[in-house]
């Protein structure tokens, strides 16, 4: 077991509802959050209680690495992914201590990470019902809030996106985000021009910018009556012609910071335990996937003995009733 004496402060009586999403090969360069001078995120501009993290380094270029490294109590310097498997990760600790985890998935697969909670497959329509030549990342929110009011406690949903998983960047939103042309239109980009590869990477980020607000919205419906919070995170970057090179999956040392650097995002509602103050402080350190784990601990007020100084945001000491 990793962090046994992992528990819920007694008596702290206001529930935590944290939506984490696990972003797809999205580039932290390519966000207009954070300068980018195409409006890729014109939704997430405007919001609120918002903070986007500038210098985030992934944990591997692949999610086969990234996203159990993430969840993993080692981090980057001393990730294994065999012995992963089978140790607990942040999740597991977050189950043991009371609270109700579920993982959905329109990626590949969890990697190994939800293998022990709940777990959904948003990947065919069979649950998902936003599916056209495949199934959005939208439809993951299709009966949340109907799970949200069948649980009692603290509430984590993972959802993992299909993002900007290339190399047919066109296929990753619908039609009505192809704002920025000509997109390639093509799996083959030796066919297509760099711009043209470009065109279609940020319609699929404007399609995220667009998820994510609507992860923000159903948290705000739940709010005040839940302590709500959003993390996105990034898996990996990607390689969209620089220096030659495309997609992801370089090894580590040689990796160019295309691939390695990602978007990390933090928003907090109005009731909220986590300080906005502490996250804006903290925006522009450097900081890995590492800060995953121990934020999540953090979010949750988990008590045990694993606080970081790699945690994205403190949280307020809340008033413990007696």
């Amino acid at each position: 077991q990793v962090a046994p004496e992992a528990a819920r402060p007694v008596g702290d009586a206001d529930r935590e509802l944290i939506i984490m999403v696990v972003g797809e090969t999205a580039r932290r360069d390519h966000f207009s959050l954070n300068g980018y001078a195409r409006n890729t995120n014109p939704e997430l501009a405007q919001i609120s209680n918002l903070v986007s993290y500038q210098q985030v380094s992934a944990c591997g270029t692949s999610t086969a690495i990234s996203v159990p490294c993430m969840f993993a109590l080692t981090g980057h310097d001393n990730f294994d992914g065999e012995t992963a498997q089978h140790t607990e990760n942040v999740l597991d600790i977050l189950q043991r201590a009371g609270v109700s985890v579920l993982w959905r998935d329109n990626n590949s697969d969890s990697k190994g990470v939800a293998t022990r909670v709940r777990y959904e497959d948003f990947r065919s329509p069979a649950l998902n019902p936003v599916c056209d030549i495949e199934c959005r990342d939208i439809g993951m929110l299709q009966g949340l809030q109907a799970y949200i009011d069948n649980q009692t406690g603290d509430i984590l949903i993972v959802l993992h996106q299909m993002g900007n998983h290339g190399p047919a960047y066109y296929k990753r939103y619908p039609p009505e985000f192809e704002r920025f042309t000509p997109a390639c239109h093509s799996a083959e980009l030796s066919t297509c021009s760099e711009q043209e590869i470009n065109n279609a990477y940020d319609n699929a980020i404007l399609y995220t910018d667009y998820f994510l607000s609507q992860v923000i919205a159903l948290l705000k419906a739940n709010t005040p009556q839940f302590e709500t919070a959003m993390l996105y995170v990034s898996d990996h970057g990607e390689s969209l012609g620089e220096k030659g090179l495309y997609l992801h999956g370089m090894p580590y040392l040689f990796a160019p910071k295309e691939q390695t650097e990602v978007p990390v995002i933090v928003w907090v509602g109005e009731s909220s335990d986590v300080d906005l103050s502490s996250a804006l402080r903290s925006k522009d350190k450097q900081n890995s996937h590492d800060a995953v784990f121990y934020s999540l601990l953090a979010a949750f007020e988990i008590e045990d003995s694993l606080a970081s100084a790699q945690q994205l945001f403190d949280v307020l000491e809340h008033d413990k009733q007696l």
